[in-house]
């Protein structure tokens, strides 16, 4: 865990990430250019219908105190419910999102995707995002409407 941001950020590293996400980039589930540039590891649990995306601790994506900053940590769950979808249901898109945020994380996260409710054409979902010691980071909920196949 670093003592401060600043001094641990590594400009040519993230240039380095950023060439390397754009590289590896394909516009699917997974391997879009933003999951490649955090270095999100997107796995399933079919028999529970969960969705893990685990988030790398890296310099560049944290706040002046040192923790890794909350748009980024809503991108992560946001992208858990996501594919949670897709995987399971259909594709869909965030109608709205709602995060509540306990504790800085400071290491890696891990955000677990689940299923709420599936409606027809609304989907609820939650993500729970949690620390390296399991401790509760934060908790988004969101509303996802479900696309027509081929849209």
């Amino acid at each position: 865990m670093p003592t401060s941001p600043a001094t641990d950020l590594d400009p040519t590293a993230v240039a380095e990430r950023a060439r390397t996400a754009a590289a590896e980039a394909t516009p699917e589930f997974g391997n879009f250019f933003l999951a490649r540039f955090l270095d999100l590891a997107i796995s399933y649990d079919d028999a529970a219908r969960e969705c893990t995306v685990v988030l790398p601790y890296a310099a560049h994506l944290t706040n002046p105190q040192g923790s890794v900053h909350g748009g980024v940590l809503t991108t992560a769950m946001d992208i858990s419910m996501g594919h949670l979808c897709h995987r399971y249901l259909s594709t869909a898109v965030t109608i709205e999102m709602q995060v509540r945020f306990f504790r800085p994380l400071l290491g890696d996260g891990r955000c677990t995707g689940r299923l709420l409710r599936a409606g027809r054409r609304i989907v609820h979902l939650e993500s729970r995002l949690t620390d390296e010691s399991d401790r509760l980071v934060a908790v988004g909920t969101g509303s996802w409407h479900r696309l027509e196949p081929g849209s």
